[in-house]
């Protein structure tokens, strides 16, 4: 049994290091007091997310001197020192068991900060101090622009590749992966999250191990799947499979080359790609409405969208803007992005000439109210007023009126889309990919969005459109972003808790 272990050391040698932690520690307490974590349902949102954003701050710079402790416990418990070690002293197998009792984490935590420790600390070798494995590694996670689950995805994967690497390919690797691990290759500073730089990460580790895994080739081919539901579950549709590595390798790539804040603009759509003759299409091509003939009005009403100015600032304020997806989200926009460009592409399947089409049967006043639900022909469940909206916002809108037994009525004219030219004339003011800055979803997968929107009296003319990826335009279609022209070009004002801002130098 391993008794209680409460302090792990006697004093520290330098008490003003300790009494400069008992300072910190006091005034944690008087936050804590001021914050009244009983009560935080008084803050106001953007008060919420500004709590969170600067806790989170805290959080990684303790974390930052937990790993560097937590390595100082596994040196002073080095199995050479045998009984003199610090952990053995204390009865304790291994510094990580020492470290999960006086910390009070779990097992896997305590391991995490040893080996993030040994990683990005100075080493003591024959009495002569070495820089850390990972200097660059190391310098983010002390002025707190990463945190530890970004040190140990980075660390690990390229401790893996380390053994049959050039160190210059592994330090340039380093140094890219903590670049976009802290939004430092990103002109507004976009960080990638944990989840994402480990997919980086792996892939760096794939690139500089020459002895990579051999692919089973047939065994793959033969296990290629792909479905996709028809039925909506709690909003969405499910789908899945599992492709070759070469298509994988494939799909990767383009995802990679579009979510990487360090990637350049690639093309600009030619001729080889028209849209439509109508010059528009929706996330699959044009959509049609059937709007049952009783509830028909004499066009979209002018209800007054939500005004989020009060939470927002302008991007180019002090702060760095911040992706605020999990990587799944990220992929699952680009793959909206892609389904787009392939139905404006000559390549894809036409029905009577027509590009892919997709139907949304809505009552008028659900258009005019903006509340309500549609269906989409061919799934099987609802979907908000607010998918409609965003389908409609760059879509050629074809009114089909119905009679009350089902009975086509009319079949309307098309108008609100904007024409190829219009997109064009975009590109070449906005730049080839989405409208928002270091967004590289190539413009032929993006949404043209009206400005002041049509149904609010908004013109479709190039002066009052811009066009937008999935997610941004979904963004703007909810009140996060807000969108003016200014001097004839669109100017994005994002909110001020994506923004992250310097706490550590």
């Amino acid at each position: 049994m391993n008794p209680a272990v409460s302090a792990p050391t006697p004093a520290l040698e330098a008490p003003e290091e300790d009494a400069v932690l008992d300072g910190v520690l006091a005034q944690l307490a008087d936050a804590i007091e001021v914050l009244d974590l009983e009560h935080l349902d008084r803050f106001p949102a953007n008060t919420v997310l500004s709590v969170l954003s600067k806790t989170a701050a805290l959080n990684r710079g303790v974390e930052a001197i937990l790993t560097a402790i937590s390595d100082q416990v596994a040196v002073r418990s080095d199995p050479v020192l045998g009984g003199e070690g610090l952990a053995a002293r204390l009865n304790y197998a291994r510094p990580s068991l020492l470290i999960e009792q006086v910390a009070g984490v779990s097992a896997a935590t305590a391991s995490t900060w040893v080996r993030v420790g040994a990683r990005t600390s100075p080493r003591l070798r024959v009495g002569q101090t070495l820089p850390p494995l990972f200097p660059h590694v190391a310098d983010a996670l002390r002025d707190g622009s990463i945190g530890v689950d970004t040190a140990e995805a980075i660390t690990r994967e390229l401790s893996a590749a380390a053994p049959r690497a050039e160190v210059e390919h592994l330090d340039a690797a380093e140094r890219i992966l903590v670049g976009q691990a802290t939004g430092a290759s990103d002109s507004h500073g976009v960080p990638l999250p944990p989840d994402l730089v480990a997919l980086q990460a792996r892939q760096w580790r794939d690139r500089l191990d020459e002895n990579g895994i051999e692919p089973r080739a047939e065994k793959a081919f033969q296990d290629r799947d792909f479905w996709i539901a028809r039925t909506v579950r709690n909003g969405v549709l499910k789908f899945g499979g599992q492709v070759t590595p070469d298509v994988g390798g494939k799909l990767h790539a383009l995802f990679d080359a579009v979510l990487s804040p360090r990637t350049a603009s690639r093309y600009v759509p030619d001729d080889s790609a028209p849209e439509t003759d109508s010059g528009a299409a929706d996330v699959t091509g044009d959509t049609a409405l059937d709007i049952p003939d009783e509830t028909v009005s004499s066009g979209p009403g002018s209800a007054s969208t939500t005004d989020p100015a009060s939470q927002a600032s302008s991007s180019s304020m002090q702060g760095q803007l911040r992706e605020t997806r999990t990587p799944g989200q990220q992929r699952a926009d680009v793959f909206a992005a892609m389904i787009d460009s392939l139905a404006r592409s000559t390549d894809a399947p036409t029905v009577s000439g027509a590009s892919p089409t997709v139907i949304v049967r809505v009552t008028a006043d659900v258009l005019t109210a903006r509340k309500g639900t549609g269906q989409i022909v061919g799934i099987a469940g609802p979907i908000p007023a607010s998918t409609i909206q965003q389908i409609l916002c760059d879509s050629s809108l074809i009114p089909a009126y119905l009679k009350p037994d089902g009975g086509l009525l009319a079949l309307g004219n098309e108008k609100r889309a904007f024409a190829r030219e219009q997109r064009l004339a975009m590109i070449a003011r906005d730049g080839p990919t989405c409208t928002i800055d270091d967004c590289q979803i190539p413009a032929s997968g993006c949404e043209a969005h009206h400005i002041i929107e049509y149904q609010d009296g908004g013109p479709t003319h190039l002066d009052n459109g811009a066009l937008f990826c999935w997610f941004h335009h979904h963004m703007i279609d909810t009140g996060i972003f807000t969108v003016t022209m200014e001097n004839g070009k669109p100017k994005v004002t994002v909110p001020d808790w994506i923004l992250r801002r310097p706490y550590f130098h």
